[in-house]
């Protein structure tokens, strides 16, 4: 039996959530979005556009990125537009990735990929980075070749690569609920 799944709340509450379908304006009211988390608040500005569709989820386009507190460096890119899809990232450099053709300003994010077996350290998938746009509200999956990615993409925690300020702020920043 799998033990009980946490319960978590957005770290700054006290506003009251409509629950109507989620806006995608910067300036609209939070409004109440089903997330792996339970429902949670989605404010305008917490709504990322998938520039392009991902392969495989062309139907889904708005998404929200995630972060549990204490569970950094890793996010979780939740879809607004199915509560069943959610995909685990975090910054590529925590993977020892570098990428030549990328804007050296852009923070790429690659997907996780879970061990298949406990000794197995975590991997990700590096020849697929997505690319945040905090400017525009966006973000575009990146296929390069694998002679333009540098590390191997084993896990090894950077503590140097932080999240620029813009992407913070568009981050839905949660606490286990007790923590």
């Amino acid at each position: 039996m799998n033990p009980p799944m946490p319960t978590f709340a957005p770290a700054q509450t006290g506003e009251q959530v409509p629950s109507d379908p989620i806006a995608t304006s910067q300036n609209a009211a939070p409004q109440v979005a089903q997330t792996r988390f339970g429902p949670l608040p989605v404010s305008g500005h917490q709504v990322w556009l998938s520039a392009s569709p991902l392969p495989g989820f062309e139907g889904l386009q708005r998404y929200a990125l995630i972060v549990v507190e204490k569970q950094q460096p890793f996010l979780w890119l939740q879809s607004l537009d199915d509560a069943a899809v959610s995909f685990l990232l975090a910054p590529a450099a925590h993977f020892g990735l570098r990428y030549a053709r990328l804007d050296a300003a852009s923070v790429p994010m690659v997907m996780v990929l879970l061990p298949g077996q406990p000794a197995q350290p975590l991997r990700a998938h590096g020849q697929a980075p997505l690319v945040f746009d905090a400017q525009a509200g966006q973000f575009e999956q990146h296929i390069v070749e694998a002679d333009e990615v540098e590390g191997d993409g084993a896990f090894v925690p950077q503590a140097a690569a932080a999240l620029p300020a813009d992407l913070l702020q568009r981050l839905l920043v949660l606490t286990p609920v007790g923590a």
